[in-house]
């Protein structure tokens, strides 16, 4: 089988260590500024995520395929949502494999959302089931919306 390696005319002498882990580095920075981890591809973040809301409550879908649910940590303050975590993706030793093809980004995550009413901290559930988090976030008794009467006048005003 043929093996194909991509050009990289800095990635030769001695300075092609270095500039690999440059790289390396300063995506590690600018996901930590962006508050994502890359996407594979480069299309959206991850991870990628659903967000709706019902009668009762705000629901937050992410996919998180291959992530250990001891390594994602949801946390609320105030009216902002935070998913973080970490995938990581075990190659074996690296003096036994001979790595192909690298589609599946592993490494530190972290997305918040702004929600748009207050919630109760207390109700909140987390499941993660099949590589999908699921979060059902339900509004305080203060963001609930609620009907208001209206009644009639007595009188001319």
């Amino acid at each position: 089988m043929a093996q194909y390696t991509t050009h990289r005319p800095w990635a030769s002498g001695p300075w092609g260590a270095s500039f690999d882990q440059l790289r390396q580095e300063m995506d590690a920075l600018f996901h930590r500024y962006r508050g994502a981890a890359p996407a594979t591809g480069g299309q959206g973040v991850f991870p990628a995520v659903n967000f709706y809301e019902t009668a009762e409550a705000y629901m937050l879908m992410a996919e998180l395929p291959g992530v250990d649910p001891g390594d994602i940590h949801v946390s609320l303050e105030g009216s902002t949502v935070t998913v973080e975590g970490q995938r990581k993706i075990d190659y074996g030793t690296r003096e036994d494999v001979s790595l192909h093809r690298r589609e599946r980004q592993a490494g530190s995550f972290r997305r918040a959302f702004e929600l748009p009413a207050a919630i109760d901290a207390d109700g909140v559930e987390a499941v993660h089931r099949n590589g999908v988090l699921k979060l059902r976030l339900p509004r305080s008794a203060e963001g609930q919306p609620r009907q208001i009467p209206v009644q009639a006048s007595r009188g001319g005003n």
